[in-house]
């Protein structure tokens, strides 16, 4: 692929919206303040100390700030950046400190260092990049967008077992049509390695292999009639996973080497009328799926779903799924699963102060795992009965309550309770015996707020209980909350929570932490805030105790410059 100046790029971009100020209205662009200028930076110091352990960053620092300029109020300069102290180490393929601008005019948006876009699911999906990229939006039946930059950096290997990382570029582009009856979005995006960006290389590095990825989607939205919708999906992926030999440079994608061909494809159809709404949709994505677009993607598997929702009287709210899910498509690992998935959700306003809820949910699995050694050399059917083929049956039951006993002007109450009971089981071929683990767990919160004197008060009780085969653990906790305001600008707030866990043999942990906080405004511009805590925990192992406090610093501020006056706001 040949190689981009990211600098060059980006000022054209940069430049590309003033270059379009002709088409604006002049006589708005006169009445419209020269430059508005707004943002904030924040600043967070944290310090920790531990008298049972040695802490080696018992200090650290974060910078973060964002500023927006408006021009003409029409053109947006969005920046953003972000900087600490923490040692991180230096080899990550993407790094903590990091800057970005999207400078926007009418129509056109742009994005300028450490940004990201998203394509679709299938292609280009939230995967952080350094470069440039432009959305147009000439009309509301049209948008085009397009990025290019770096995905990852360059990483050598070393001998502190640091993972390397060939240098990635990626560039790709979008367009959608929207209208009455249809919409259709088509996009393509390519990364590929730099073959050479790794400067040591020996024959041991054979665990990280240079790549070329094209990928493409296509989706079409088709409204049939009034209230009903059809929407598909179809994605493809061509993956070359070694191209270290490869020493052309094909603009499309590298065809030498280990290529692989992978699909994907979603439908979907809703349907909406005064009953509610009903639907159902189909998944499928191919095995070992992959973009170099996408952090993660799941791959092999297969799903089918159908949903309904209904409002009954504006009172109560009913929503029901069932889906149906299957993986090793082609057979091609020696794990194979399969699971039925239904849920439901009630929620019932009965009276103005007492709402109540209910979900259940009901995964079942089912897991066969063959293996291809023992089934070709077995001599009898009691010869290997020990082989993995069992089913899995995760029930979760779960209700809400809350209820409101006092609501005026001077004084607020309320208490809210939570149940939710859990079982994960499993059954072993034939045998209909089940085993495995049920956990409980209850909350019981309660609220009082005295509106005049701005002073909120809240505690809560929890209890978990897990009862496995051969133990059982018990976790209870309860927290003591107090809020309170002076002066309109102080805010203060002091939080107690114990928590103690046991089994049936000796209790775990008894943890006592406690945090005290205090924020301050000054002119609605500046903020500061410092959080005192303390954590002990006693356990096992003994004792630790660690004591932590955290001073922030928040400035906001705004500038907006007119044709004959300058007002700073700070």
């Amino acid at each position: 692929m040949p190689k981009y100046n990211i600098n060059y790029i980006a000022i054209i971009i940069l430049l590309f919206p003033a270059l379009c100020l002709k088409a604006q209205d002049i006589e708005q662009v006169a009445k419209s303040p020269i430059l508005t200028t707004n943002g904030g930076i924040s600043f967070n110091q944290i310090g920790k100390y531990s008298p049972q352990t040695s802490n080696n960053d018992p200090y650290s620092y974060y910078l973060s700030g964002n500023i927006n300029a408006n021009l003409f109020g029409v053109v947006n300069l969005p920046f953003s950046f972000a900087f600490t102290n923490n040692k991180f180490t230096s080899n990550l393929p993407q790094p903590f400190n990091r800057f970005s601008i999207s400078p926007s005019y009418k129509w056109v948006t742009t994005h300028i260092g450490y940004t990201s876009m998203n394509f679709s699911p299938y292609t280009l999906a939230g995967h952080d990049f350094l470069g440039g990229g432009v959305e147009l939006s000439p009309g509301k039946s049209i948008k085009v967008s397009a990025m290019y930059g770096r995905l990852k950096r360059s990483v050598d290997p070393d001998t502190i077992g640091t993972e390397p990382s060939f240098r990635r570029m990626g560039g790709g582009f979008k367009i959608d049509y929207m209208n009455k009856n249809i919409d259709v979005s088509f996009n393509i995006f390519k990364a590929k390695d730099d073959v050479n960006s790794i400067t040591f290389r020996t024959k041991d590095s054979i665990f990280i292999k240079p790549q070329d990825n094209l990928t493409g989607s296509m989706k079409v939205n088709i409204k049939l009639i009034k209230n009903l919708s059809v929407v598909t999906e179809y994605a493809a992926s061509f993956l070359n996973h070694d191209i270290s030999n490869n020493q052309s440079s094909n603009f499309f994608i590298e065809k030498d080497g280990d290529m692989s061909y992978y699909y994907a494809l979603k439908s979907s159809i809703v349907q909406t009328s005064k009953l509610g709404q009903i639907g159902a949709s189909y998944e499928r994505v191919s095995p070992n799926y992959k973009t170099l677009g996408a952090y993660y993607f799941n791959n092999d598997f297969e799903n089918i779903t159908a949903n309904f929702t209904t409002t009954i009287k504006k009172r109560i709210n009913l929503a029901m799924d069932i889906g149906y899910q299957r993986d090793n498509l082609e057979q091609q690992k020696l794990n194979t699963s399969s699971r039925m998935i239904y849920s439901g959700n009630l929620n019932a306003k009965i009276t103005k102060r007492l709402n109540a809820g209910v979900n259940v949910s009901n995964l079942k699995s089912f897991v066969h795992i063959t293996d291809i050694y023992d089934r070709l050399t077995q001599t009898n059917k009691f010869q290997n009965l020990d082989t993995l083929n069992f089913t899995r049956l995760d029930l979760t039951i779960s209700s809400h309550t809350n209820y409101i006993i006092e609501a005026s002007k001077r004084r607020r109450q309320n208490i809210n309770m939570t149940f939710t009971y859990q079982k994960a089981s499993e059954q072993q071929g034939d045998d209909k015996s089940y085993t495995g683990s049920e956990i409980y767990n209850t909350s019981l919160s309660y609220l009082f707020s005295m509106i005049p004197q701005r002073l909120n008060i809240s505690t809560t009780l929890n209890y978990n209980r897990n009862q496995m085969p051969k133990t059982t653990m018990n976790v209870g906790s309860v927290n003591l909350s107090v809020q309170k305001a002076f002066f309109g600008s102080l805010k203060t707030a002091l939080t107690a929570t114990y928590s103690k866990s046991a089994n049936t043999e000796e209790t775990i942990a008894d943890i006592v932490n406690l945090r005290l906080t205090g924020g301050y405004n000054v002119n609605k511009k500046h903020t500061i805030n410092l959080s005192l805590a303390m954590v002990n925990n006693t356990g096992i192992q003994g004792t630790r105790t660690m004591y932590s406090a955290n001073l922030a610093y928040n400035y906001i501020f705004s500038i907006q410059v007119k044709p004959k006056e300058v007002k700073f706001d700070f």
